[in-house]
Formats: structure tokens, C-alpha cells, sequence
């Protein structure tokens, strides 16, 4: 298995393994609700998805709040590319917002994003509970399941069982995220 760490100046370091899962969290900038309409939320996920798809990412489990999104991700076999997708969805989501929001805030809507490679099964489903549960955390609604920005919506649809044994196996309480938004 290909690895590879970088660090950089101004942003968090990054750990880049082929083939190993991502959980990453991805905020406006100020913490401002850019991403408040749901027409806002769509095109921050079809962004999200094609710029994914482009560099072979595949999307598992992602939840789209107002101000901050979530993500479970599978590598491809250049891990390396994942600044690539992120910049890529931060620019072309920008694009959008500065098209079709009211009025035009700011020329950045977007901060960096944090990543933490997933080594460990707990790890794993521990923060597949917490995109999942993201929602209710920030007050949004009061259970998961009537949020339609998250994969949560449309998974437990097919897979109620698969997820309630997750739910209860790996509770999400005890995740540090930096997510106060």
C-alpha cells in the first residue's frame, strides 16, 4: 500500500494511503450558511459528486448542512488527489453560490477541509454514526431519517437493519470532531 504525508504552510497535514477510507469534513468560510437552501444543498452535492467521480473517489455515506458538510470516502489508487477533488468542489460550488445566492457576500465561501484516514473498524463506523447523526447534533431536525441532504434518508430505506446494528454497536458520543458550527 502506497503512503505518502504531506504537510503544508497554511493548512492541516494531510496522510494520503491508496485504497483506504476518508472521513472529511469541509466548512464555509466564517461558518456563514452559504449552503441554507436546499437548491444550495444540491448543487453542493452534484459538485461534490462529480468531483469525486473525476478523480476516482467513491462517495459511501456524506451529510450537507448549512454551513459544513460531511464525507466517508473510499481512495483510489492515488490517494494524492484528494486536495484536487476538494478544491475542485470548493471552486465550482462557489461558482454556483455566486450565481444564484441574493447577494454576493464574500469572494471565498469556502475554508479548507479536514481528512482523517480511516485505519481501524471502529474508527469507521463510529463516524459513519456521526454523518449520519450530524443533523440532529446542530438541531436541524430530531432524528436522522427526516434530513434528505444525507445519505442516512436514503440508505436506511435498504439497509434499516445493517444500520440500527451500527448505530447501537458504535455510538457516535464519544467522536471529537472540530465541527461547532
Amino acid at each position: 500500500m502506497e503512503e505518502e504525508y504531506k504537510t503544508y504552510q497554511h493548512n492541516p497535514p494531510h496522510l494520503f494511503i491508496a485504497n483506504a477510507k476518508y472521513f472529511i469534513t469541509a466548512s464555509t468560510l466564517g461558518r456563514y450558511p452559504y449552503l441554507k437552501s436546499k437548491d444550495a444543498k444540491l448543487a453542493a452535492f452534484d459538485y461534490l459528486t462529480k468531483s469525486l467521480e473525476f478523480y476516482q473517489w467513491e462517495l459511501e455515506d456524506w451529510v450537507i448542512l448549512d454551513n459544513h458538510i460531511h464525507i466517508m470516502v473510499n481512495a483510489p489508487e492515488n490517494a494524492a488527489t484528494l486536495s484536487n477533488v476538494m478544491n475542485n468542489f470548493h471552486r465550482f460550488t462557489a461558482n454556483w453560490l455566486s450565481k444564484h445566492q441574493i447577494k454576493r457576500i464574500r469572494e471565498k465561501y469556502f475554508y479548507n477541509y479536514r481528512d482523517t484516514c480511516i485505519t481501524f473498524e471502529k474508527s469507521y463506523f463510529t463516524r459513519l454514526n456521526y454523518i449520519w447523526y450530524n443533523p440532529v447534533k446542530h438541531g436541524y431536525v430530531d432524528s436522522p431519517e427526516k434530513w434528505k441532504f444525507g445519505s442516512y434518508y436514503y440508505r436506511l430505506k435498504e439497509e434499516q437493519e445493517e444500520i440500527r446494528k451500527i448505530i447501537n454497536k458504535y455510538p457516535c458520543d464519544k467522536v471529537k470532531v472540530k465541527d461547532d458550527y
